[in-house]
């Protein structure tokens, strides 16, 4: 999917309005979707969006389909003359982006809700380099 721009809008409103959660009725069935974490990683003027996502099929009361999780990564910009915007995604999409907290790995488990193995990898590795920049090993003279 491309960008959507929106001149009326902030960044915080902007994430707020990304990460609210929905209900809609289908037949008999109401459909819930709920953010259950996000974070924005980024600078003033660009960033990434990561959020946890649950969604579940309702009647009376009971589940009538297994629930689903999932992990989207919005990509989120200012431009001057369009405002802020943002190109949605999800980890099925394989981003090349890896900045997703270790977390939310750990809320959407793939075994139970799947997922993308080799991006899940790439987000492991990635803050598996970013702790040995912060913990450089020590030099022994």
């Amino acid at each position: 999917m491309g960008w959507l721009f929106r001149q009326d809008i902030t960044r915080k409103d902007l994430i707020a309005e990304r990460t609210e959660s929905w209900e809609r009725q289908s037949g008999e069935t109401i459909v819930q979707s709920e953010c259950l974490a996000h974070c924005f990683r980024g600078c003033g003027f660009s960033g990434v969006l990561w959020a946890v996502w649950e969604r579940r099929f309702v009647k009376d009361g009971e589940d009538t389909e297994q629930r689903q999780r999932w992990i989207t990564c919005d990509l989120i910009q200012y431009r001057r003359n369009s405002g802020w915007g943002y190109k949605d995604m999800d980890e099925s999409m394989g981003p090349y982006y890896y900045s997703c907290p270790m977390k939310y790995l750990e809320l959407v488990p793939i075994d139970e809700y799947g997922g993308n193995a080799s991006w899940r990898k790439e987000v492991i590795e990635h803050h598996q380099r970013q702790r040995e920049k912060r913990n450089p090993p020590a030099i022994i003279v």
